[in-house]
């Protein structure tokens, strides 16, 4: 049975819909502008808009904030940014942290001290560094957020194992851990002496692979350079010296690898009144005697220790390296991005529906 419908109930109908429709888009524009407006105050103070730090840890300990200038460090405070950067951003007990950078005050003087350093520091790096620390009653941590270190930096560099990135870890590398420090406590002494040990062995170990590689695509004068820093990083291993000795030669500058020969002889002798070993010399004599060399670029370069690094005290090992500060700001933006497009897409559904 048909229902009789009549003219003006279309209209009334009609107008409800349209007005429904009408609500609905006012809605969606309200809504868009005010996801615009709170996007852009969450960039304008995002906090990686703050300064980002910079610590560098090779060679002298410096404290950058984007690149306008060092914050000045005291001693201790640099040995308490070495420690927090060792452990990977992990948390480190404030009790444990007093007792190794103040290891000749009592327990409570040595908790103020962390405090003052702590204060100290905060002054020095003022709001616009965003926050350096993490810190509560507990533990204190460096903020991987607000903060890129240098050390964590090269190896990351290592974990994505291409010519490039290895490339560029090396140039990171560019002196021993924490070169510029002194240390009057035997157990942080034997702790950097470890932990610089373990990274010259990744340069090192880097630095021969590249120079394999090098070889292997006939880029010998890469390879070469590769193998001068082998020996720069560390001249008292023969098996830098024999790297650098095969590749002269193989590129036919065979005065230049018996040279060669010669400084590793007089830097052993120098340095620990040892001779080349029997592969050193069995080497040399094959060069003299015109025999050309055996293939290969660079040698195996075991460690010298197999102990694991771990933190003083015992403990679980360090952890990876946190990943570099996330820009939110990128992120904001393409947020924003996604939301204006979908917002775009329903008004039209509307327009045309």
């Amino acid at each position: 049975m048909l229902h009789h419908i009549s003219p003006s109930s279309c209209g009334r109908t009609w107008r409800r819909q349209n007005s429904v429709k009408k609500c609905s888009f006012t809605d969606l524009t309200i809504i868009f502008f005010a996801i615009k407006i709170n996007l852009q105050v969450a960039i304008n103070f995002a906090p990686e808009n703050m300064a980002l730090l910079t610590l560098t840890l090779f060679g002298d300990v410096r404290l950058n904030r984007d690149g306008t200038g060092d914050i000045v460090l005291p001693r201790k405070t640099q040995l308490l940014l070495a420690y927090l950067a060792f452990d990977g951003g992990r948390a480190v007990a404030r009790d444990k942290l007093a007792s190794l950078i103040w290891p000749d005050r009592g327990e409570e003087q040595a908790r103020h001290s962390l405090r003052q350093c702590l204060f100290t520091l905060a002054k020095a790096v003022g709001e616009g560094g965003g926050t350096l620390l993490e810190a509560d009653r507990q533990q204190i941590s460096l903020n991987p957020d607000h903060v890129d270190v240098d050390t964590w930096r090269f190896e990351r560099l290592l974990v994505e194992d291409t010519p490039e990135t290895m490339q560029e870890a090396v140039a990171v590398h560019v002196d021993d851990f924490v070169a510029g420090v002194s240390f009057d406590d035997e157990t942080l002494d034997s702790w950097c002496a470890a932990e610089r040990t373990r990274l010259r062995e990744l340069c090192y170990e880097t630095l021969a692979r590249l120079s394999s590689y090098y070889t292997d695509t006939a880029r010998l004068d890469d390879a070469i350079e590769a193998a001068r820093l082998l020996v720069t990083l560390d001249p008292l291993r023969e098996d830098g010296h024999r790297t650098l000795i095969r590749l002269y030669s193989r590129s036919g500058r065979r005065a230049e690898a018996l040279k060669q020969y010669q400084r590793c002889v007089e830097i052993l002798k120098r340095e620990l009144n040892i001779e080349p070993d029997a592969a050193t010399t069995r080497l040399y004599t094959e060069m003299k005697t015109g025999k050309e060399p055996a293939a290969g670029a660079a040698e195996s370069t075991e460690p010298r220790s197999e102990t694991p690094i771990e933190p003083i005290e015992g403990g679980e090992p360090a952890p990876a390296p946190p990943n570099p500060p996330i820009d939110r700001k990128r992120v904001a933006l393409a947020s924003g991005l996604v939301l204006f497009i979908v917002l775009a897409i329903v008004m039209i559904v509307l327009e045309l529906g």
